[in-house]
């Protein structure tokens, strides 16, 4: 899979995924092994292209998200303006990953700002898709209780 081809990607120009697809790593890692761990400085942005990622919050290590399909996007944190990851990144069967060093894709993204918005307007879309996500696991453990949202 061609980085290119991941959907937060998509809008980007072809010359400003030059200067992305240039400074970024095909990594393979086996089974059990961490990505990243809540906490760990968050200095990379990763793009899976086989594999299956299981991303868990918490102490217990609770499940947030399983990414199984090529060109999923994770290690968002790192493109969020947060210091560390918000999540532990586990490779639940051998994985390979587009690995993207945070400063020199934002950097990149800056040089286009188009690009950058088209990117922006993607990785927002995965954080809501998400947050979506969060709230209806949220109210299934409330059961029928109304749940009241403010945001």
């Amino acid at each position: 899979m061609l980085i290119e081809q991941a959907h937060v990607f998509r809008g980007v120009s072809k010359e400003t995924m030059a200067k992305i697809s240039a400074h970024a790593v095909e990594e393979s890692h086996p089974q059990g092994s961490y990505l990243f761990r809540r906490g760990d400085p968050a200095l990379h942005f990763y793009v899976l292209q086989e594999g299956r990622i299981r991303l868990s919050v918490g102490s217990t290590g609770l499940m947030a998200h399983i990414y199984t399909e090529p060109g999923e996007a994770f290690g968002l944190s790192s493109m969020a303006e947060h210091e560390t990851y918000v999540a532990t990144a586990e490779c639940v069967v051998p994985v390979k990953v587009i690995k993207i060093e945070n400063s020199r894709l934002i950097q990149a993204l800056e040089q286009d700002p188009i690009s950058g918005m088209q990117f922006f307007r993607r990785l927002a879309s995965l954080i809501g898709n998400r947050l979506a996500n969060c709230y209806e696991a949220a109210l299934s453990l409330q059961g029928n209780r109304d749940m009241r949202s403010y945001g």
